[in-house]
């Protein structure tokens, strides 16, 4: 019966240094989307460098929106945080 314990926790050790030494690339389900992006953002940006190596020396600012157009969008997003007082509460609780 001791060797028995023995027995399963060589097994247990083993099972544990040999997934602790895998290097992880094993999938079952293939190419996830993680590995079909890897490094596409240092792709891009080198990318855009090559096309415009001067665009780090232009300082004129960015344009945006439109100060009123900006706020009333601002204003939107807040407002849409409000609940309505005809808005029904739903509750997962509620019995019928």
């Amino acid at each position: 019966m001791h060797s028995r314990y023995i027995f399963l926790t060589v097994i247990f050790v083993l099972l544990l240094l040999f997934t602790g030494c895998s290097n992880g690339n094993i999938s079952l389900q293939g190419e996830t989307e993680f590995d079909k992006n890897l490094g596409r953002s240092y792709e891009t940006a080198k990318y855009n460098q090559i096309i415009n190596p001067e665009a780090g020396k232009n300082i004129n600012p960015v344009d945006g929106l439109e100060g009123n157009a900006a706020d009333n969008a601002v204003k939107g997003y807040q407002d849409s945080f409000k609940q309505s007082k005809d808005q029904e509460v739903v509750n997962i609780l509620k019995l019928q």
